[in-house]
Parts: structure tokens; sequence; C-alpha cells
């Protein structure tokens, strides 16, 4: 088995509305950075139309991002440099 996997796009969705694409290598380490609590806490904290991207009873899941979604992503940081994890919002922040 090759342990070089290539990364994949995921989406998270909050309370069932696609919320932000990432890059990882597995499922699972795309689960990891949504079960973070720091994330939930930044969520909390942006709103999008003056409403909370997440609360303490929001539910999160992770999921392959859809073609729709993974051209927004790659047309997101095409310009920008590689991090760890870069995450691209799917809804409007407000600012």
């Amino acid at each position: 088995m090759n342990p070089s996997f290539s990364h994949s796009l995921f989406t998270i969705e909050v309370n069932g509305t696609p919320t932000v694409v990432l890059q990882a290598k597995r499922h699972r380490d795309a689960e990891r950075f949504c079960e973070q609590h720091q994330l939930r806490t930044e969520f909390s904290t942006l709103t999008s139309n003056g409403i909370p991207l997440c609360d303490t009873s929001a539910t999160m899941k992770i999921r392959l991002a859809t073609t729709e979604e993974a051209v927004h992503y790659r047309q997101a940081t095409q310009l920008t440099k590689p991090l760890d994890i870069n995450v691209v919002y799917l809804v409007d922040l407000d600012q």
C-alpha cells in the first residue's frame, strides 16, 4: 500500500448548510479538524446575515465536497500560499 495519498476536498456542513471547504489527506483528518473545540468557537463568533455560523447545539458533519464546492475552493486558494489547512467559506461572512 502506498502511504502517499493525494489530498481530497471536504465540506463541513453546519446544521445542514455547507459552510466551509477544506483540503485533507483522509476523511479522518477532516473529521479531526471538524471536532476541534476552537473551530466551533470560531464559528460561533462569525456571522452570516447577522446569524452566528454555529451555536452550542449545532450539528457539524463532514463530507466530500461537491464539484461546485471544489471549484470554489480552488479559485479561492489559487493565489495563496499552501498552509497546513486552507479553509474556504461557502457562506458570505458579515464584516
